[in-house]
């Protein structure tokens, strides 16, 4: 540049340098040119300076939002797959606590898990493996299975999706998807519950990652080997197994492979197949696998060549003045904030979708409980300030009612002969009946005002409103509120007769737990009692009645060996079947008429026991004769 300006400076004055013009070579003169010229200079590469180092730094600026683009393409595929894995590790999880597979019976879970494999349509197989590694599958095979990932990391506890394998029995690619299944005593699993499933899916999602022309996906295990790939060669087979990137012959893939085995995340340039490409790489959150996109340096960087015309242009603008200098630095600057804003919108993009993920499991929930306690909080409010009025001026009532029955007593006494209206009047109105009765009257009032507060507070203990932490409670105080919220659906009517209620309440300590939402536990169990006892009524005759009363009874005692509270709950209604007792924990199960029930109501028993308290929760029914559920709570949280 500094060349280029002396002889363009050269061209424009040459005759001041011609040997015979000696007279052009004065001192002042040559002092002012070289003073100007210096001064060109200097402001040329201080402009060019700052102009090469702006365009260094936007240039890293646009680099980065675009890098930045192409991971976060790899992060919606393993956001894919990632929910995918958990719907699947769901249902295994789910039919491992099923009430069929805890009876570890392969004769009863057979067929049972076969009609799972009906409905769900998802899973090759499925299968059951005991404590000593001998698993059973749908297809009838019986295999030694204590070297496969799936039954070491469950029989420790863990609900998994296990590096894809060649199946012994499907003879196919497969993730296997297992869960442990709960011992009915102890801690320790009683077995594994475990599915097959295709890959097809996790090929289907790696496939369709793609950004421009010549980009391509791929999936790699915990141990670095490729389970998804476009160059199925490197896939492996019955026959041939596949090689671990971690021995590549690239060292640059080598090495990004062993941080993909590490579960970073990045976008790294290198080469691959021979080309200099950027590697996006994340690792799944619902298993060992990473996933990498792969996209051609120049689909990347190509957005940047109207940042290279624009330095050619801002160069030939320095030959011809320095006037536009500040419209470029203006321009600079627009380009610096949409390439800071777009980098701001993409970290809050991806921020966004896993708050999102977090937040949908428990909205639902959240508020129907929230409704339920606002509604009943709200009833309770409401009755409680009249109920208090009545209650407290009927005190005041009774007093004044005594002070003038004294009056008129004192008026007998002291006038014996009344004239003859008011002894008709008094015979009429039988004062010596209404002395006698009033007070009756006024007692009896406040009981029932007693009465309508009590109910009150149920409501309100109940409902729980402003207790959403976990703290310590009484549960006995929660099951009578419960009770008394229900009190009406326990009464006789002339459609149904009383249902009596046995408490065998045994010494318990305080539970750590929310005790807004164990209520709706209690609420729920109660409710179905309740229907069952009902519909039982209606089948039985007034003598099987008479004999067997309706009846609920509610027993607690106290496990000192888990530390934990355990609430039972038995009636003697018309029970369940098999198959309803192994779906009543379900979402969206109900065996009663459109209308009275949408199948949430033990769905989210199930939910705020097992996954709030880290307790348990068991049915236990005869058709047509009883059932019993049985609630542990820890007493001390767990989390």
């Amino acid at each position: 540049m500094i060349l280029k300006l002396f002889k363009a400076w050269l061209k424009i004055n040459p005759q001041k340098f011609g040997k015979n013009q000696k007279n052009y070579f004065s001192l002042k003169w040559r002092s002012r040119n070289l003073l100007l010229l210096s001064l060109v200079i200097m402001l040329s590469i201080s402009i060019s300076a700052t102009a090469i180092a702006s365009y260094n730094f936007v240039k890293g600026l646009l680099l980065d939002s675009l890098k930045q683009q192409a991971l976060l393409k790899a992060q919606q595929g393993e956001d894919d797959i990632d929910n995918w894995l958990a719907i699947r590790k769901t249902e295994i999880k789910t039919l491992a606590n099923s009430g069929v597979v805890r009876s570890l019976d392969w004769s009863l879970m057979e067929p049972y898990l076969q009609s799972e494999l009906k409905r769900l349509q998802t899973f090759l197989l499925m299968a059951f493996a005991t404590p000593d590694a001998v698993l059973m599958n749908t297809p009838g095979d019986r295999l030694d299975v204590r070297d496969r990932e799936f039954f070491q990391r469950s029989i420790v506890g863990e609900t998994i999706a296990a590096d894809p394998i060649i199946g012994r029995t499907t003879k196919q690619l497969q993730v296997q998807i297992s869960s442990p299944v709960p011992s009915k005593t102890g801690t320790k699993p009683a077995g594994v519950l475990m599915g097959g499933i295709p890959i097809n899916r996790v090929i289907e999602v790696v496939s369709n990652l793609q950004q421009g022309k010549g980009s391509y996906a791929f999936a790699l295990n915990s141990q670095g080997v490729p389970i998804v790939h476009p160059d199925t060669r490197l896939i492996g087979t019955p026959e041939r197994a596949a090689q671990s990137f971690l021995n590549s012959p690239n060292p640059r893939l080598a090495e990004i492979a062993k941080k993909m085995v590490a579960k970073r995340t990045n976008i790294e340039l290198a080469q691959v197949d021979g080309k200099w490409n950027y590697v996006a790489y994340t690792p799944l959150r619902e298993a060992n696998w990473s996933i990498a996109l792969i996209v051609p340096q120049e689909n990347i960087e190509s957005p940047l060549q109207a940042l290279n015309i624009l330095a050619t242009v801002l160069g030939g603008l320095l030959l011809v003045g320095l006037i536009s200098a500040w419209r470029q630095l203006q321009l600079y600057e627009e380009i610096r904030e949409r390439a800071l804003i777009s980098s701001h919108q993409a970290q809050q993009l991806s921020k966004t979708l896993r708050e999102l993920q977090n937040t949908q499991a428990q909205l639902i929930h959240s508020e129907k409980m929230s409704s339920l306690g606002q509604l009943v909080a709200g009833v309770a409010h409401e009755i409680n300030n009249p109920a208090n009025f009545i209650h407290a001026n009927l005190n005041h009532a009774s007093e004044y009612t005594e002070s003038i029955l004294d009056l008129l007593k004192l008026y007998q006494q002291t006038y014996p002969n009344s004239t003859p209206e008011i002894s008709e009047l008094a015979q009429d109105l039988d004062i010596e009946f209404l002395a006698e009765d009033l007070p009756k009257l006024m007692t009896s009032m406040q009981v029932g005002t007693k009465r309508i507060r009590q109910i009150v507070l149920s409501l309100r203990n109940f409902s729980r409103l402003d207790e959403a932490d976990m703290k310590l409670v009484d549960i006995h105080e929660g099951l009578d509120n419960t009770l008394m919220v229900l009190n009406h659906r326990l009464t006789a009517t002339s459609e149904r007769p009383e249902i009596q209620i046995i408490k065998k309440y045994g010494d318990l300590p305080e539970v750590e737990c929310y005790a807004g939402q164990l209520n709706q536990v209690f609420m729920n169990v109660l409710v179905n009692a309740i229907d069952a006892l009902e519909a039982a009524s209606e089948e039985r005759n007034f003598e099987a009645l008479k004999s067997n009363p309706n009846h609920i009874r509610i027993q607690t005692q106290l496990d000192k060996l888990a530390q934990s509270a355990i609430v039972q709950i038995y009636d003697n209604g018309i029970g369940m079947g098999e198959e309803v007792k192994q779906r009543v924990f379900d979402h969206m199960f109900t065996t009663k008429p459109v209308g009275k029930g949408i199948g949430l109501g033990m769905a989210i028993a199930y939910q705020i026991v097992v996954e709030k308290h880290a307790g348990s929760i068991e049915v236990d029914s005869t058709p047509g004769c009883q059932t019993e559920f049985t609630i542990r709570i820890p007493l001390t949280s767990k989390k």
